[in-house]
């Protein structure tokens, strides 16, 4: 609500679109989403609420419906045109999460926290209130008469982010905050030199199968350019981030010169003697149908499909026909098959069909 408050103070109103995630996972949730739309149509600002259907994890449940959140919000955002999506992450949040990465890790990646700009499948991702603390916004609300809903969730100490931030000191914001912006200077130097070994290196197939040429990856000098690599072929093909140790792991049998198979990040990475092959885990992709709309779908965050309305997307799995040029199992079972409204099956990478289409999603632009 701080966010919107403050934008439509210094952006034309026509220029702005808000919108609301209803997770569904407790009592109330739509209700302070419809909040939210009587205060945008208060305003005269367009709103939109997305909703998070289908089954609910158990598990995992604040990383998953971050992703869930995200997915949905970035493809709202690609299918109507627009270039930016704002978030409203504050130096709180920051300081909370550099606690959280720092029981972790020491990567400079992982310090850095959250980002004040990204992307996600291809959107990008602004995050304006950085350097504004959570309380500081509270009293800009009450100084303009208006009201907000605080979650639930952000009080239940059964989520390690409500412990870390009932532990931390005032004082401890503003230096966590530091520390994570000396961590994005090294981290964005790190990630430059990986991009562009990965744009003369990498090969990138439309079926989403990255091949990387082990030889030369396994003569890189700094061990540290050689995880960012992976880590960034890893999110590429499966959308995940990958546990350090997982990568630690993964360049010492690299390095020991092994030939194996090993699953990390929702990715099968496959290290054979010339080469490494990085696609999406199989096992990982959710089997259920998904219906495509009148826009393309954005399937498993990798491949953007067109197709008739009413078509929908399945994996292709185990039974997908071998094509003419040899592509792993795991890769071909990994790919769309499309079920036309007719009935009619197409798998589009292979069998080209009227009406019917497929590309790589963004986050495969190296």
């Amino acid at each position: 609500m701080a966010m919107l408050h403050l934008v439509v103070q210094q952006r034309p109103i026509t220029s702005l679109v808000v919108l609301t995630v209803d997770h569904g996972l407790r009592d109330g949730s739509r209700a302070e989403a419809e909040q939210v739309a009587r205060f945008c149509a208060a305003l005269g600002v367009e709103h939109h609420i997305l909703t998070w259907t289908g089954e609910k994890p158990r598990t995992g449940i604040q990383a998953k419906a971050r992703a869930a959140r995200y997915d949905l919000l970035a493809g709202w955002c690609l299918s109507h045109g627009i270039a930016a999506l704002l978030t409203a992450h504050t130096m709180d949040d920051q300081a909370e999460t550099v606690v959280m990465r720092k029981m972790r890790t020491d990567s400079m990646k992982s310090l850095a926290g959250i980002w004040p700009e990204s992307r996600w499948n291809g959107i990008r991702v602004v995050r304006p209130l950085l350097r504004s603390r959570r309380e500081e916004l509270r009293g800009v609300l009450r100084q303009a008469g208006v009201t907000w809903s605080d979650d639930p969730a952000n009080t239940n100490p059964v989520f390690e982010r409500v412990r870390v931030r009932a532990a931390l000191a005032e004082d401890d914001v503003a230096r966590l905050a530091a520390v994570a912006e000396e961590a994005r200077t090294k981290a964005n130097t790190l990630a430059a030199v990986a991009a562009a070994w990965l744009r003369s290196q990498a090969v990138v197939e439309t079926v989403g199968l990255l091949r990387l040429p082990r030889s030369h990856f396994a003569g890189l000098a700094a061990k540290a350019e050689m995880a960012e690599i992976v880590c960034r072929a890893v999110h590429m093909a499966g959308g995940g981030r990958a546990e350090p140790s997982a990568i630690d792991s993964l360049l010492a049998r690299i390095l020991a010169d092994e030939v194996f198979r090993s699953t990390l990040g929702g990715v099968l990475v496959a290290v054979r003697n010339a080469e490494i092959l990085i696609g999406r885990e199989p096992a990982r992709i959710s089997a259920a149908p998904v219906a495509v709309g009148e826009e393309p779908l954005l399937w498993d965050s990798r491949f953007r499909i067109s197709a008739p309305a009413g078509s929908t997307v399945v994996p292709a799995g185990p039974r997908c026909p071998k094509p003419e040029k040899a592509l792993p199992a795991f890769v071909l079972a990994g790919l769309p098959a499309v079920t036309l409204p007719d009935g009619c099956a197409v798998l589009p990478h292979f069998q080209p069909h009227v009406g019917v289409s497929v590309r790589l999603g963004e986050r495969f632009r190296l």
